[in-house]
């Protein structure tokens, strides 16, 4: 009998253990749930790093990455045309059933190298390449109990940026909770509300792009992504096998569905929505100094000098640069026209130079 109740214990650390690396194997998947018709996809026998995301949505919107790709899962039918927008919602799931319960023409295996997907290296190249003209890009997450969103568009800032504000919005009568079925989660708890408030906040931003369409009237390609953190969150708490887990997880794929709609809509179908689950990250890595370290100096503050930076231009100087240079050219050449008609100039027998003789000259 004893050996049966030691035998328990190694029996759950083993499926806890095996629960963990399936997650972890088959848990991360890429779903496409909208494309254009010019956007074609095959399979790929090598899974898709979480890492080249960004790399994918590079390529997908025509812009060069920096590093190559070697995953061609997603093909463009024609170098003219592009997607307008590319959207990408990141949740956190480490059930692996979420992909299984939405509407989808494409789906790709991920290996997990990271949690998140960093887009800002990407949104930093496309600012570059449209730099005149001031793309469209949006990243939102929820860190802590603040709202993030990273975009150089005003309008945005005007969203609720806590998790207090986002309760107030959910009780307005055009919120999530009165367009969609929630279930048995409530609002005011912590993990319900984190989850709830992460969807309000995108679909605030959706509601925002409606109410200013010269937002998407650039002819830049646009770039939004979003993360969800909150239904892990639940599934930590109340138990992934949970009837509350069972609603959240509906509540997220009845809001991905919405969401989908509502993006093609704004931009006639011309746009690229993908949704990218992922495991979480197991433990965390903090670093700690000893009290008896010693204290270390001042850093030194560093100057444009230390860096070696390139000299700053007027942003007028390409328009002086190419007066100076054509005025110069058109001198160049006038100088050039009249010293070779000089020169070939022929004054005719009729000229003062034949008609006058030498001792004539002399006498004049």
């Amino acid at each position: 009998m004893a050996v049966s109740r030691r035998m328990v214990p190694a029996k759950m650390i083993i499926l806890s253990i095996l629960q963990y690396f399936l997650g972890f194997s088959f848990g991360s998947k890429l779903i496409v749930t909208h494309a254009p018709s010019y956007v074609s996809f095959q399979e790929q026998a090598r899974p898709l790093e979480t890492g080249d995301v960004p790399k994918v949505i590079s390529h997908t919107l025509g812009i060069s990455s920096q590093t190559g790709l070697d995953w061609n899962g997603i093909l463009q039918g024609s170098v003219f045309q592009r997607p307008k927008a590319n959207v990408l919602v990141t949740v956190v799931d480490s059930t692996g059933s979420l992909p299984n319960k939405l509407r989808k023409i494409a789906n790709f295996q991920v290996s997990p190298n990271e949690q998140m997907p960093d887009v800002s290296d990407l949104m930093t190249v496309m600012q570059g390449v449209f730099y005149d003209k001031k793309p469209l890009l949006l990243d939102a997450a929820l860190d802590s109990n603040m709202f993030n969103i990273r975009s150089e568009f005003d309008v945005f800032r005007k969203l609720p940026n806590t998790v207090l504000k986002m309760a107030d919005r959910l009780l307005n009568q055009d919120s999530l909770l009165q367009t969609l079925n929630t279930g048995s989660l409530n609002s005011s708890l912590d993990q319900d509300l984190s989850l709830m408030g992460e969807l309000q906040m995108i679909q605030d931003v959706v509601n925002m792009l409606t109410s200013n369409p010269d937002l998407l009237a650039s002819k830049t390609p646009d770039l939004f992504s979003f993360s969800v953190t909150g239904l892990q969150a639940i599934y930590d708490k109340d138990g992934s096998q949970s009837p509350k887990a069972a609603d959240a997880s509906q509540f997220v794929t009845d809001f991905i569905h919405k969401l989908t709609e509502d993006f093609r809509k704004l931009y006639k179908d011309n746009c690229v929505i993908e949704v990218l689950t992922t495991v979480p990250v197991q433990g965390q890595i903090r670093k700690v100094r000893s009290l008896k370290a010693d204290i270390t100096d001042t850093p030194k503050i560093i100057t444009k000098t230390d860096l070696n930076l390139s000299q700053d231009y007027n942003y007028m100087y390409p328009a002086i640069f190419n007066i100076a240079l054509w005025m110069m050219i058109i001198m160049s050449l006038s100088v050039f026209a009249v010293a070779y008609g000089i020169w070939n100039m022929d004054p005719g027998r009729d000229s003062i130079i034949y008609r006058m003789t030498t001792t004539r000259l002399k006498k004049d």
